[in-house]
């Protein structure tokens, strides 16, 4: 008999689990969803980043893959990867071919290390807003989140609060500082206020770059640490994550990176814990691996396919969804929009979904204040604007009922 075919020995265990993950039974959005699906009502979801539900997958990369993987026959586990793999990726990136640990997704990055730099009940910070992706990923790891603020200013754009990410990070229960560059679902490129916070306290970096390519704003103003990436830095330990899901719209690969750096002797240190983690996983798809230096061939052309279609879609937006307003974005997938408080913000969803069949998520599922609606910008252009359309006739209606 196994574990899960006796009486009751899940019971304790999922309890644990529920705790540790946050469990919550569905809101109330959820259940209206699901209620509406059970009668066959579709909804068009504007929150949908999944780019191959969008026309967005270049079919191109499977046949790079298919040459690849006869050559996984035969099974060579290493650690960090493949040599040739990283040796792509330093081409691309910089450093060196020995700073990169190849994984299955950035997701299973944070894992490893929440594992190296956290012990239980020790602590990461974490930007707010945000999303929603790195607390249950710690809490698996009994590792807490401690959240750092920032502001956003219209039309600017968003601003760090140094002054309470110091505060936080001069938590003693805090090991890391995590940064989103840029920030999903704000757009906003990192402040080199990060660097300058964490290294003064001596605290690593884990710094989320997955979006960093997809650049819709122009100038300084949207350059983030002086214009680049955070990964490479050298003046704090930096652990750089990256993978295919973002660079080549295409989250069936599942292969991410680390890329690290920093001070020489903490630097080897991690390396040898990395080397010791990541030997005990060996979770990197092998074909995807070994085909990794030709499908870097393909990003190029993905990332401005993609960023055409975003700009195209934030331009829609801003259109048609006067005089709400969107709010200023300088990168990623999503865009932000500001409602009047017509009502509170379960029941505006729920709103949108029986008026226009439309699903949003309200802001406060990343942490934001006030009446904020998230919307992907990565829809077909087409299906954007009929959207974008039956969203405005709606927040009209509902403003009108609400006088």
């Amino acid at each position: 008999m196994s574990v899960v075919d006796q009486p009751g020995a899940l019971a304790g265990g999922g309890r644990r689990l529920a705790r540790r993950l946050g469990t919550e039974a569905p809101n109330a959005i959820a259940r209206r969803r699901a209620e509406l699906a059970a009668a066959g009502i579709e909804l068009t979801d504007l929150t949908d980043t999944n780019p191959t539900r969008h026309g967005l997958f270049d079919p191109a990369i499977l046949e790079v893959v298919a040459r690849h993987t006869l050559r996984a026959g035969r099974y060579d586990p290493g650690p960090r990867g493949p040599w040739p793999a990283r040796a792509a990726l330093a081409e691309r990136y910089g450093g060196d071919p020995e700073d990169y640990w190849l994984c299955a997704s950035t997701s299973e990055a944070y894992g490893w290390l929440f594992s190296l730099l956290a012990e239980p009940g020790e602590a990461v910070a974490v930007p707010r807003p945000g999303y929603p992706l790195v607390e249950p990923l710690a809490r698996l790891h009994s590792v807490a989140t401690r959240g750092y603020p920032t502001f956003y200013v219209h039309p600017s754009g968003w601003e760090l609060d140094r002054d309470s990410l110091a505060d936080v990070v001069a938590d003693k229960a805090v090991r890391a500082v995590v940064v989103v560059n840029p920030n999903n679902p704000t757009g906003a490129y990192a402040d080199a206020g990060v660097v300058d916070v964490a290294a003064a306290r001596g605290l690593p970096l884990i710094a989320d770059e997955v979006f960093f390519p997809y650049r819709l704003g122009v100038g300084d103003e949207a350059g983030g640490v002086a214009g680049g990436r955070i990964a490479g830095h050298e003046s704090t330990l930096t652990f750089g994550l990256d993978g295919l899901s973002k660079l080549l719209a295409a989250p069936q690969l599942k292969v991410g990176w680390i890329r690290l750096s920093g001070p020489r002797l903490a630097r080897a240190q991690a390396g040898r814990a990395l080397d010791e983690i990541a030997d005990t996983y060996l979770s990197v798809n092998a074909p995807v691996a070994l085909a990794l230096p030709e499908l870097l061939g393909l990003a190029d052309g993905c990332v401005a396919r993609v960023t055409a279609r975003l700009a195209a879609n934030l331009a829609i937006a801003q259109a048609v969804l006067n005089p709400w307003r969107v709010r200023t974005v300088y990168g990623g997938w999503m865009m932000l929009l500001d409602v009047p408080p017509l009502m509170e913000a379960d029941a505006l969803s729920v709103a949108l979904m029986e008026r226009a069949g439309l699903y949003v998520h309200p802001g406060y599922f990343y942490d934001l204040d006030g009446t904020t609606l998230a919307i992907s910008l990565l829809a077909e252009e087409g299906v954007f604007r009929e959207s974008c359309t039956r969203l405005a006739a709606a927040l009209t209606v509902l403003a009108a009922d609400r006088d």
